[in-house]
């Protein structure tokens, strides 16, 4: 068989796996269906970032995906920016879920108009069932949802939740917002260390499966040791702030302190670890910030822990690649990347399969918020898996059996195992 033929035969086994999809901040349906959202306001989930790129001012970006505007305006908005933005893998993802769950081939506003109709019938109660299992035959999503917390749907997905609020308090007013929310008085350093693991334990009893730490949008992923003698000085600092409290800087070692307590504390109740790493949304950042390899202390100490690595770090892809090489904890996860771009990740996905034990890949995470980009995200994903297995049983490297042994471990078992869940 040559390429194309090997890349089908692939494909149509990967189309039978039930996926393990490892990140969604989906909202709740019950939500989602009281909403009049349209297919324009879909491209605020990442096209929009490539909008911005391409020189549209942002106040324009956003009026091209508010829907209470009428479609063809806001077309009208985009369509001097489609030529210089449709190349990419985030256009291309929401142009196939446009094709394949509302018929829309073409974009006009006529076109959109159309569609827009379409999935304003279809969001109904059930609707996510039906793209996520009947359409996409995703068997669970971990999802990410700070608004709910561990309430979701568990047919569909399990909880990862954060404690963001515990590790970044750095004013009064938020010690006393976290005072009031866990329902106990927080005066001391210990006092946030007991909230912050009633917290987590609290989360794992109803049923989360993972910690998810995102500040490498807002610092540097390196948590350096700090004792609580350190860390319970610059919290005492706290106090003598009115208003702001302390700088980002100043609090950087409390934070680190935070952190570690938070990590041991989702060791103990056995929940994942996710940390963001590589590429933040939006723009407008220091990548540099979230080299993955910043987190080298924590992976040492930590070695009973189980570390999930979002987004194979991109662009410090193969960064990530060795932590997961060097640690039998640590997975390298490649939830968003498809859609950053299809062809990096096909590189990455290569190199990985050459340098990684294949259980150690984690092979798909939508990352979405809406969940009909869920379908072309996952269109896409699996079409980069296909095309490189298939290079690799054409090169001789695996059979046609070893390689759809691959995408089972990429795709189900690999997720499985790096979360705990018996599926």
């Amino acid at each position: 068989m040559n390429n194309k033929e090997l890349t089908t035969e692939i494909l149509g086994e990967i189309e039978k796996i039930g996926i393990i999809d490892s990140h969604e901040h989906l909202c709740p349906e019950s939500e989602r269906v009281e909403r009049d959202t349209d297919v324009l306001e879909m491209i605020d989930n990442y096209v929009i970032g490539d909008l911005h790129a391409a020189g549209c001012p942002p106040e324009v970006a956003e009026k091209i995906v508010d829907p209470k505007g009428e479609i063809a305006p806001r077309w009208e908005l985009l369509a001097p920016y489609w030529p210089k933005i449709r190349n990419g893998s985030y256009a291309r993802m929401w142009t196939r879920t446009l094709k394949d769950l509302f018929d829309c081939h073409e974009l006009s506003a006529a076109a959109l108009a159309e569609a827009t109709e379409k999935m304003r019938q279809a969001n109904q109660p059930g609707w996510y069932k039906q793209v996520l299992k009947d359409r996409c035959n995703i068997a669970i999503s971990v999802l990410d949802n700070s608004d709910v917390g561990t309430d979701c749907d568990r047919e569909l997905f399990v909880p990862a939740i954060r404690a963001t609020q515990f590790i970044e308090a750095r004013a009064k007013q938020q010690l006393e917002e976290l005072s009031a929310d866990t329902d106990r008085g927080i005066h001391s350093l210990d006092d946030l260390v007991t909230a912050a693991q009633s917290h987590i334990s609290q989360a794992h009893a109803e049923g989360a499966v993972a910690l998810k730490v995102g500040q490498a949008y807002r610092r540097t992923l390196q948590y350096d040791k700090v004792t609580s003698a350190d860390a319970e000085r610059l919290f005492n600092r706290i106090f003598d702030h009115l208003g702001e409290g302390l700088s980002w800087a100043e609090a950087k070692p409390l934070q680190d302190h935070m952190l570690h307590k938070c990590v041991q504390a989702a060791m103990e109740n056995d929940m994942t670890i996710i940390f963001h790493t590589g590429i933040q949304a939006g723009g407008n950042n220091l990548i540099a910030n979230t080299n993955p390899t910043l987190l080298s202390n924590l992976l040492l100490e930590y070695k009973q822990a189980r570390f999930d690595l979002f987004h194979a770090g991109y662009p410090y892809a193969r960064e990530c690649g060795m932590l997961a090489k060097y640690f039998a904890n640590v997975w390298a996860d490649l939830a968003w990347t498809h859609m950053i771009s299809a062809g990096g990740t096909r590189q990455i996905l290569r190199d990985w399969l050459d340098l990684i034990p294949a259980n150690k890949i984690l092979g798909f995470g939508g990352d979405l918020r809406h969940v009909e980009l869920v379908y072309g995200h996952l269109y896409e994903a699996r079409r980069n898996i296909a095309q490189v297995l298939a290079e690799r049983v054409e090169r001789g490297d695996d059979t046609m059996d070893e390689a759809v042994r691959i995408a089972q471990f990429l795709l189900h078992d690999s997720p499985a195992e790096a979360f705990n869940l018996s599926l």
